[in-house]
């Protein structure tokens, strides 16, 4: 069972958060959702005078793109290592 569409808000902004968190630069990284009707999510970034929140964010991101490249290029090798043995009769 998949779970209800207002759950899935929530996915975004929790990995970007935890991201965030990586970053020795980051002191505080937070969201929250004003009401659950309102497709808005508000973040609050503060960091070090080492990088701009928007420099922060921008570096979560891109890493959480590296990250789920990685994860999909790992998947996809297993999908066809998997598909390779049961060509073999394994």
């Amino acid at each position: 069972m998949n779970a209800p569409d207002r759950y899935e808000r929530f996915v975004v902004p929790e990995g970007t958060k935890k991201q965030l968190h990586r970053d020795p630069n980051v002191l505080f990284a937070g969201y929250k959702l004003p009401h659950p009707l309102q497709y808005k999510i508000i973040v609050r970034i503060q960091t070090t005078s080492q990088s701009s929140p928007t420099q922060a964010y921008s570096q979560a991101i891109d890493d959480l793109d590296k990250e789920l490249d990685s994860l999909k290029k790992g998947f996809e090798d297993e999908k066809t290592r998997f598909e390779e043995k049961l060509r073999q009769g394994y």
